[in-house]
């Protein structure tokens, strides 16, 4: 008989440097193997995000091979459990799930699993802090961030990210890597766990000036690491602990309100997605008559990235100006981000719903794009406007050409 093994299940934690389920595995001192799902039933049909987690896990199975440790790709969770009876697993460990259609796919898993006589256990890989450590006094899930943010502070040691070294398993047999068979759209970036430290590595050496530039999506100076984070590329205890330690608080409470995301996804404190039904196709082409909302949805179906600052405001633009159901948004920006992350992108258009405050577009595209660059890099046709009407075409009336661009629908 085949010895014992235990089954690492790669998910959204496709890493080697500070990976609990690895380390977990490790520790138990059998033989591993490790796998990767491509397509999971609970992913939005996404071909740039496929892409990117497609070179993350391509870059694992070449780190794990160097140790004779296999990394198995199949298509879909039914093939997981024929996988690990094969290798004769004795566990299946993977990272923790928080939405509520990735806890339920888990449960129909473990249920299988349990019948094949095979443990499912979690480790937490994806937040800083474990899954639902924080309560307030009444023992409920917070619901205010500021309120979490300083529960978030007292229970957070500033615990350095753990360091397991892989055994190098000879004699193992390493099966190929299977070629990318999805769609290859413009990608902004390149998945992995090289590209990730090297984009983290970069961005460091611009933290200081972090809190003065972070809202120009001109100057590029956000950390452009939540593609990397969403897919596991890098880990969140890293950066929290370098932050901390670095005295970067500005960038820490980036951090912080990640994991509230996830603390409201695990505690079902926001609407699961209902209605997936297209958006207006005014929005999908960028042609709401707002530059800077138009700017920032044509940049983000070209390259599947956006400024934080702009995802805020076209969540706020979409749920108010154009009273859309924030569930619509939430599939539509799965379909075209990257980085998209189902507990943090149901947890921002939520939150953007529920924000009733009064926000002047116009007032706020010459606060964060002042000179227009941004917008000229995706309205070609007010590219020649001056920075004075660049933001609001319509009040030029007839005197300029804008090449066809429309009046606003809502402002």
């Amino acid at each position: 008989m085949k010895s014992a093994h235990v089954l690492v299940w790669f998910r959204r934690n496709l890493r080697l440097h500070d990976n609990a389920a690895l380390n977990a595995a490790v520790a138990s001192g059998l033989p591993i193997a490790c796998v990767w799902i491509s397509q999971r039933p609970s992913e939005n049909h996404n071909p740039r995000q496929s892409l990117f987690h497609y070179q993350a896990a391509q870059e694992l199975h070449t780190r794990l091979a160097a140790h004779y440790i296999p990394l198995y790709a199949v298509t879909s969770d039914e093939d997981l459990l024929p996988l690990a009876a094969a290798l004769n697993a004795h566990t299946v460990i993977t990272d923790e799930a928080y939405t509520e259609a990735e806890i339920c796919q888990d449960n129909h898993l473990w249920h299988n699993l349990d019948r094949a006589g095979i443990a499912l256990q979690h480790a937490n890989d994806r937040g800083i802090l474990a899954k639902a450590p924080l309560m307030d006094a009444n023992g409920l899930p917070y619901t205010d961030f500021a309120a979490y943010k300083q529960a978030w502070l007292q229970a957070y040691s500033g615990q350095r990210p753990s360091e397991t070294e892989l055994p190098v398993q000879t004699g193992q047999n390493v099966p190929l890597f299977p070629a990318h068979t999805g769609a290859v759209l413009p990608a902004y970036q390149q998945g992995g766990e090289t590209a990730a430290l090297t984009q983290w590595h970069a961005f460091k050496q611009n933290l200081v000036h972090y809190p003065i530039t972070q809202n120009f999506p001109a100057r590029k100076n956000t950390s452009l690491l939540n593609a990397y984070l969403s897919a596991g590329c890098i880990s969140p205890r890293l950066l929290a602990a370098e932050g901390l330690a670095n005295r970067h608080f500005e960038w820490l409470d980036k951090l912080i309100f990640r994991d509230y995301c996830y603390q409201l996804a695990y505690h079902r404190r926001l609407p699961e997605t209902t209605d997936a039904a297209p958006v207006r196709e005014y929005w999908r082409n960028g042609r709401t008559g707002v530059p800077i909302i138009d700017a920032s949805i044509r940049s983000l179906e070209a390259t599947g990235h956006l400024h934080p600052v702009l995802q805020q405001l076209c969540a706020h633009y979409f749920c108010h100006a154009l009273n859309l159901d924030p569930n619509q948004g939430i599939a539509w920006t799965a379909s075209v981000q990257t980085g998209t992350d189902p507990a943090l992108n149901q947890a921002n258009w939520h939150l953007a719903a529920q924000d009733t405050a009064t926000v002047r577009y116009a007032h706020r595209s010459h606060q964060i794009d002042p000179d227009g660059s941004y917008i000229r890099s995706y309205l070609p046709e007010l590219a020649h406007l001056p920075s004075t009407l660049i933001h609001t075409p319509w009040a030029a009336a007839d005197d300029i050409d804008t090449h066809g661009y429309p009046f606003p629908k809502a402002v």
